[in-house]
């Protein structure tokens, strides 16, 4: 999708006005339904809070790295990671058109 160009305010509200004019009158009430939501403030701007942004933590702080460690069967994760990509992509009961 685009992005939308920048328009003064009353040739954006003219062009929407136009194009309401095409909505069948039974889909009205939708219409008037998706704007009034759209209208709506969220809970955060009504208390006058500004969204903060998501911080991603670093990886190696979540409890899924190291939960091999300390398996004898596994000497290197990295190829042992491989390894099980490769035995995935190398299984039989893939269709022959994907192989």
């Amino acid at each position: 999708m685009k992005p939308a160009k920048a328009r003064p305010g009353t040739v954006l509200i003219d062009e929407i006005l136009e194009s309401l004019k095409s909505v069948p009158r039974a889909r009205l009430r939708i219409v008037r339904d998706v704007v009034g939501a759209l209208a709506e403030p969220t809970a955060k701007e009504k208390r006058g809070e500004r969204p903060k942004r998501m911080e991603r933590g670093s990886l190696l702080d979540t409890p899924f790295c190291g939960m091999w460690r300390g398996r004898t069967d596994i000497d290197n994760g990295q190829s042992y990671g491989m390894a099980l990509r490769q035995k995935l992509e190398t299984r039989g009961d893939r269709p022959k058109n994907l192989r």
